[in-house]
């Protein structure tokens, strides 16, 4: 990367994208403005910028949250606290480098702005997804520049990838162009299916299994949860209706943990998708289903992270076949999990 002013890093979870990025502050030697998109990151990139630069509290500076507390040198900062209403903080016009996290999010109307304010020598991008669910990827290469390099899978990372489809069979009694929400409405009502996904947790943390249930709708979270009642230790529930302390909380107790310790930790997909980092989650249960294929890399890297005591990962995906849109995502999921690697189990239902 370093022989260009600009241009986009891609590589996948568990690559060390804070450490390349880290490497290339250090290298470049100018000042350098962090941008991400989420209150959450901001303290993950300053104490792991601090422990790989191995500089003070005083050298990497935050402004997000409610807080502003730059320091000029190095600095992280929430999109949304640069640009607000149309303007943006003539600050960002200080930098040497800017640094993108998640660069695919470039096309929303704030990260443009501040982009096209800075005058830094230096532009960085990274993403472990390139692509737009509205196809504007080239908004993202304007912005940052091209794809200077694609990153393989680390090493340490686990290899053993799995996919294992259940089918759920269920006639869904809703007209062929029914609106997706209505459909995914019926599914987390659907109290046997619930069961299922229950029982497929169960059996996982019998297993000793480190496990990370995703849906998409916080009231089949409860259902799930409810569904769950007297599993010890009870799952850790993760959900918008949170305050940030809360879920700070949360994720402090699940890392508090002994490694080895089975777990269930119960989200929506939102709230893990990016910027989440628990390295011994090494099973995902796909509660309601996705189709676009950043979404399934993103809820499948999760279960990417380097951990000492995982050598496999299994993605345990509810495939709904009562409904010819759901069917349609399942077929567009296969094709996205057999992209990253993953082995797809025989137990694939038919039309």
């Amino acid at each position: 990367m370093l022989p260009f002013d600009a241009g986009v890093l891609c590589a996948p979870t568990a690559f060390g994208k804070t450490v390349t990025a880290a490497a290339m502050i250090a290298r470049r030697g100018v000042n350098t403005l962090v941008l991400v998109h989420r209150t959450e990151l901001l303290k993950q990139w300053q104490e792991r910028l601090q422990a790989f630069l191995g500089v003070g509290k005083g050298v990497v500076g935050t402004i997000g949250g409610g807080k502003a507390k730059p320091t000029g040198r190095i600095d992280i900062a929430v999109i949304q606290s640069l640009s607000r209403q149309g303007e943006v903080n003539p600050l960002v016009e200080d930098y040497g480098h800017v640094i993108v996290d998640e660069c695919h999010h470039v096309g929303a109307v704030s990260f443009d702005a501040i982009l096209k304010r800075t005058k830094a020598k230096y532009v960085l991008g990274l993403t472990a997804t390139p692509i737009r669910r509205d196809g504007q990827q080239p908004i993202i290469f304007m912005q940052c520049g091209p794809i200077r390099h694609k990153a393989a899978t680390p090493a340490g990372a686990p290899h053993d990838l799995e996919v294992v489809p259940r089918a759920c069979r269920a006639r869904i009694d809703l007209p062929q162009d029914a609106g997706i929400q209505d459909v995914f409405r019926h599914l987390a009502n659907d109290q046997a299916r619930t069961e299922a996904i229950a029982a497929e947790v169960r059996d996982a943390f019998a297993q000793g299994r480190k496990v990370l249930v995703l849906t998409e709708r916080t009231e089949h979270l409860d259902a799930i949860d409810a569904a769950l009642g007297g599993l010890e230790p009870s799952p850790f529930v993760l959900h918008g209706r949170m305050s940030r302390k809360q879920r700070a909380a949360l994720v402090a107790d699940l890392d508090a943990l002994p490694p080895d310790a089975p777990r269930v930790l119960l989200s929506t997909g939102k709230l893990v998708g990016e910027g989440f980092d628990h390295p011994p989650l090494d099973t995902l249960v796909l509660a309601m289903p996705v189709s676009w294929k950043g979404t399934l890399q993103q809820y499948a890297g999760r279960l990417h992270r380097e951990h000492a005591s995982k050598t496999d990962v299994r993605i345990i995906d509810f495939v709904d076949t009562g409904h010819p849109a759901l069917l349609r995502m399942w077929d567009k999921r296969q094709r996205g999990y057999r992209a990253m690697g993953y082995r797809v189990g025989s137990d694939v239902p038919a039309e």
